[in-house]
C-alpha cells in the first residue's frame, strides 16, 4: 500500500513541485522590488543589522503594521545568504511550494488523487500564485497557514479518534497564521472549518477537552507570544496600532486603499489573478451547483470560497492579492471538473473559446514585448528562441480548441502557462530591472553620502520607484517634497532627484548624474497599452555640498576631495 501511495501521489507531486521551482526561482533576485516587498525587505534586514529580532523598523522608525513571523524568516534568510533580494524572496518560494503540498494533501482528503494532483499542477501554473510566490511579502505564508488548517480539519474528521495531534496542532498552525497576519489568519480559515462542521454536524465530532485546551495553549504561546513581549517592552501602544488602525480600520475604511473600490471588486479581480484558469470556476461551479451528491465536497471548498469572498467584500481596504488564499480551493474544484467531470456539448464549447483566447495571448505576447525599447529588452538571438516555443505553445492551444478534452485541455494551457511565466520570469524582468537605473542610482548615491553623511535626499515625482532600492541598496531615506526650490536653497547639504521639466527650473544645482528609465506602471498593462517611452532623471547636488568640499564630476559620479 505505501509503495502504491508513493507511486500514485508522492512521485507525482515531486514532479509537480519541481514545475512550480522551475517558475519560482529563476530570476529570483534580478526581478524589481513589487508592491509592499520593501516594508518587510527594511524590516528584516533591521532585526539583522540592530540584532534586535523583537522590534522590526522601517525607515529607521519602529514598525508595527504586521507580526513578526515574515520578519523573522527573511531574517533567517538574510543572516544565511546575506542582504539580497533572493535571499529574501527564497523565504517565499519555499512556503510556495510547501503551499502546494498542502493543497494536494487537502485534495487527497476530499476527493481523489487524480483531483488533487490535477489541483496542483492547476495552482502551480495560476498567474497570481506565480507572481507573489516570488515576493517577499507575507501573504503567501498566510495562504500556506489557511490551507493547512483546512486540512488539518478535514483530516481530524475522517481519523475521528484514530489520532490525536490533528486538533492540537491546527491550534499551532493558527497561532502561526496569527503570528502571520492577524486577526484575518483565525477568520480564512475559520470561515472554512465552520463550514466543515456544518457539514458534519451529524458525525461524531474528534473533539476533546483535553486537545481544545492543548491546541489552546499552543495557540496562545505560538499566536500571542510575540504581543505580549511587545507588550512588556513597549507598552500598549504599539498593539493598538495594529489591531485598531492595522485591521479594524483597514477593514472598516479605504485605509490603505488606492481609491474607493466597489463591493463587487473581486470577481473580476479574480478574473485576471486566476488565469489561465479563472474562466473555468463558472462552469466548474455550475456543475457543483447542478447537485451531484458526489460533489459535496465541492459545495464544502465553494462555500468557504463564497464566505471569504463576502468578508474580503465586506472591508473598504480591498487589494487583489488578498485573494491569494482562495487560488488552493479553487485550484481543487477546477481541477475536479477537469479530472472527474463529464464534459457536455457546453462544457466543449466553453472550453474552446478559453483556448482561442489563451493561444491568442501567447502567439502575440512576443510581438507585444518587442515594443519595448531596445534597452529594456534581452539580446535579440535570445527574444528570438523564447518567441518560437511561446508561439509553439499558442499554436498547440489554437488546434487542440478543433478537437478539445479536459485532459487536452490540461496538457496545453499548463505547457503554455510555463513556458509564458519562465519566459518572463527567467529573462524579461532580468533583462527590464537590468537596463533601469535603480543600481547606478544607488551607487552615486551611497559614494556620495560616504563623504556627506548628513546629505538628505528630496524628491517629488518617483515613476521609476528609486526609493524603494536606495532604501534597501543604498540605507537611504528618500523623503518626497515637491518645494524642490527650498530644498535647493537649503543650509543643509541636499541630494535632488529630478525629473527633466523639473530640472529645467532649478538652475543653481550641480549635476551628478543622468539615467534613462521606464515607468515602472510599464509592468501593467494599462501602463503598457499608454505607451512606453523612456524618460529621464536626474541626481543634484545642491550649493551646499559644493561648498562643503566636495568636488562634482558634472558627468557621471562624484569624486573624492
Amino acid at each position: 500500500m505505501q509503495q502504491r501511495y508513493m507511486t500514485t501521489v508522492l512521485m507525482p507531486l515531486l514532479g509537480i513541485l519541481t514545475l512550480a521551482a522551475v517558475l519560482l526561482f529563476p530570476g529570483l533576485g534580478a526581478s524589481p522590488i513589487e508592491r509592499a516587498e520593501i516594508y518587510f525587505l527594511d524590516g528584516a534586514r533591521s532585526m539583522v543589522e540592530r540584532q534586535d529580532y523583537l522590534i522590526p523598523y522601517y525607515r529607521g522608525q519602529p514598525f508595527f503594521d504586521k507580526p513578526v513571523l515574515t520578519y523573522w524568516l527573511m531574517a533567517a534568510s538574510f543572516q544565511t545568504f546575506g542582504f539580497t533580494l533572493a535571499a529574501s524572496r527564497l523565504v517565499s518560494v519555499l512556503v510556495a511550494l510547501l503551499a502546494l503540498t498542502s493543497t494536494v494533501w487537502l485534495g487527497v482528503q476530499l476527493f481523489d488523487r487524480r483531483t488533487a494532483l490535477y489541483g496542483g499542477i492547476l495552482l502551480a501554473t495560476t498567474l497570481g500564485f506565480v507572481s507573489f510566490g516570488r515576493l517577499a511579502m507575507s501573504d503567501m505564508l498566510l495562504t500556506l497557514w489557511s490551507t493547512l488548517a483546512m486540512a488539518l480539519a478535514v483530516a481530524a474528521f475522517r481519523d475521528g479518534n484514530a489520532s490525536g495531534w490533528y486538533i492540537p496542532v491546527l491550534g499551532a498552525v493558527l497561532g502561526l497564521g496569527f503570528q502571520t497576519k492577524g486577526p484575518v489568519a483565525l477568520l480564512l480559515p475559520g470561515l472554512g472549518i465552520l463550514a466543515l462542521l456544518w457539514q458534519r454536524r451529524r458525525q461524531r465530532w474528534p473533539i476533546t477537552l483535553r486537545r481544545i485546551l492543548l491546541a489552546l495553549a499552543l495557540f496562545a504561546v505560538v499566536g500571542l507570544g510575540w504581543f505580549a513581549l511587545i507588550y512588556r517592552r513597549l507598552g500598549a501602544e504599539p498593539l493598538a496600532h495594529f489591531f485598531l488602525r492595522e485591521n479594524l480600520e483597514r477593514f472598516a475604511a479605504a485605509t490603505y486603499d488606492v481609491g474607493r473600490r466597489a463591493w463587487w471588486y473581486y470577481p473580476p479581480a479574480y478574473l485576471a489573478f486566476g488565469l489561465p484558469w479563472s474562466p473555468f470556476l463558472v462552469v466548474a461551479s455550475w456543475h457543483v451547483v447542478r447537485g451531484d451528491p458526489e460533489d459535496r465536497y465541492s459545495c464544502l471548498l465553494l462555500g468557504w470560497m463564497g464566505l471569504m469572498v463576502v468578508l474580503l467584500s465586506l472591508s473598504r481596504g480591498k487589494i487583489d492579492y488578498y485573494l491569494l488564499p482562495l487560488l488552493p480551493p479553487v485550484s481543487l474544484v477546477i481541477g475536479r471538473y477537469f479530472g472527474v467531470v463529464p464534459w457536455g456539448r457546453l462544457d466543449r464549447i466553453w472550453g474552446c473559446v478559453v483556448m482561442l483566447l489563451v493561444g491568442l495571448v501567447v502567439v502575440v505576447t512576443p510581438a507585444a514585448i518587442w515594443q519595448l525599447p531596445s534597452d529594456w529588452l534581452p539580446p535579440p538571438a535570445l527574444v528570438l528562441a523564447l518567441a518560437l516555443p511561446l508561439l509553439g505553445g499558442g499554436l498547440a492551444c489554437l488546434m487542440t480548441a478543433l478537437s478539445i478534452t479536459p485532459q487536452r485541455t490540461l496538457a496545453v494551457m499548463g505547457t503554455a502557462a510555463v513556458l509564458l511565466f519562465f519566459s518572463v520570469n527567467a529573462v524579461f524582468l532580468p533583462a527590464f530591472r537590468g537596463a533601469q537605473p535603480q543600481q547606478a542610482v544607488a551607487e552615486d548615491v551611497r559614494r556620495m553620502r560616504q563623504h556627506q553623511p548628513e546629505a538628505g535626499l528630496i524628491f517629488c515625482e518617483d515613476h521609476a520607484r528609486l526609493q524603494r532600492d536606495l532604501l534597501f541598496h543604498a540605507r537611504v531615506v528618500a523623503q518626497q517634497r515637491c518645494d524642490l526650490k527650498a530644498a535647493a536653497a537649503s543650509p543643509q547639504p541636499q541630494l535632488l532627484l529630478l525629473q527633466s521639466e523639473e530640472r529645467a527650473a532649478l538652475v543653481a544645482l550641480r549635476e551628478l548624474g543622468e539615467y534613462r528609465y521606464l515607468p515602472a506602471s510599464a509592468l501593467t498593462l494599462r501602463g503598457f497599452l499608454a505607451g512606453l517611452r523612456p524618460s529621464t532623471v536626474i541626481l543634484m547636488a545642491n550649493e551646499t555640498i559644493v561648498a562643503l568640499g566636495m568636488e562634482v564630476d558634472r558627468h557621471r559620479r562624484p569624486t573624492p576631495p
